[in-house]
C-alpha cells in the first residue's frame, strides 16, 4: 500500500514533521525549528548561565538543529515506534552540551571543566531536565493560545465573546463580575458559563497541539495534557 503524503507542516504531527524535514523540506524544518527552540534554549541557559559556557548557548543551539537535520542525521533515524519525541530531543540537546563542554576542556588542557562535572551531579542533572521540560510546555501552551486565538478570530461571536471573556479573567485577573460589567452583561451566570464554555475552547486548542507535538494517542492524549500542565510546575 502506498504510503499518504505528509500533511503540509502546520498541520503536521511531530513525527510527520520530523519525517518531511528530515527529507529537506525548508518549510518544515523551519516549522521544526521555531517549534522546539524554546525547550533547547531553556536547558542551555540552566545548564550554562552565569558560567562561561553563556556565550556558547546560540552556536550549541544551532549544532542541535544541524544535529538533528543534517544528512543521516537524528531525524533522518528517528522513528515513531522508538516512542517519547520530547525524550529524543533533550538527549539530542544533552549531548551537544557535552560535546560543547569537551571541547572547551580539551582547548584548556584540562580533564574536565566546570560545567562537566556538574552535569555528572544528580542535582544539577535533574534541574537541567526540569529546565528543557518547562521550556517544551511554555512552547505547547503558548501555541495553543495562538491556536485559541486563530480559533476565536474565525469563530462567531459568541466564540469571540467568550475569548475576551477568557483573557480578562487570565491576562487582566478580573473576577467574574467586573468581567460582566465590562461587558456590559447584566446576567453574571451568562458569563460565568461562557467563561467555563472557553476553558474548554482552550482546552480544545491545547489537545490539538499536545497531539501534534508529542505524537499522544487518543487513548494518552488527557494524560499528556496533564503532564504538561504538571511541567510547568516543575
Amino acid at each position: 500500500m502506498t504510503e499518504p503524503p505528509p500533511s503540509t507542516p502546520e498541520h503536521a504531527t511531530c513525527w510527520t514533521l520530523v519525517r518531511t524535514a528530515a527529507a529537506g523540506d525548508a518549510a518544515a524544518r523551519g516549522q521544526f525549528a521555531r517549534h522546539y527552540a524554546a525547550p533547547i534554549r531553556a536547558y542551555l541557559q540552566h545548564r550554562w548561565g552565569g558560567t562561561p559556557r553563556r556565550d556558547d548557548i546560540d552556536d550549541a543551539q544551532q549544532e542541535v538543529f544541524v544535529e538533528c537535520l543534517k544528512p543521516g542525521g537524528v531525524l533522518h533515524r528517528a522513528q515513531q515506534a522508538q516512542g517519547d519525541f520530547r525524550a529524543l530531543l533533550f538527549g539530542v540537546v544533552r549531548n551537544v552540551a557535552r560535546r560543547v563542554e569537551e571541547r572547551a576542556a580539551l582547548a584548556a588542557r584540562r580533564t574536565v571543566d566546570h560545567s562537566v562535572q556538574l552535569d555528572g551531579l544528580p542535582a544539577a542533572a535533574e534541574a537541567q531536565s526540569r529546565a528543557f521540560d518547562r521550556g517544551w510546555a511554555r512552547a505547547i501552551l503558548r501555541e495553543a493560545a495562538e491556536r485559541h486565538e486563530r480559533a476565536a478570530a474565525d469563530g462567531d461571536e459568541g466564540f469571540r465573546t467568550r475569548f475576551r471573556i477568557l483573557a480578562l479573567r487570565h491576562q487582566e485577573g478580573l473576577p467574574i463580575r467586573a468581567i460582566a460589567e465590562r461587558l456590559g452583561i447584566a446576567d453574571v451566570d451568562r458569563v460565568h458559563n461562557a467563561y467555563r464554555r472557553a476553558r474548554r475552547d482552550f482546552r480544545a486548542s491545547l489537545r490539538d497541539v499536545v497531539a501534534t507535538r508529542t505524537g499522544a494517542s487518543p487513548a494518552t492524549l488527557d494524560d499528556e495534557c496533564r503532564r504538561v500542565l504538571a511541567m510547568l510546575q516543575g
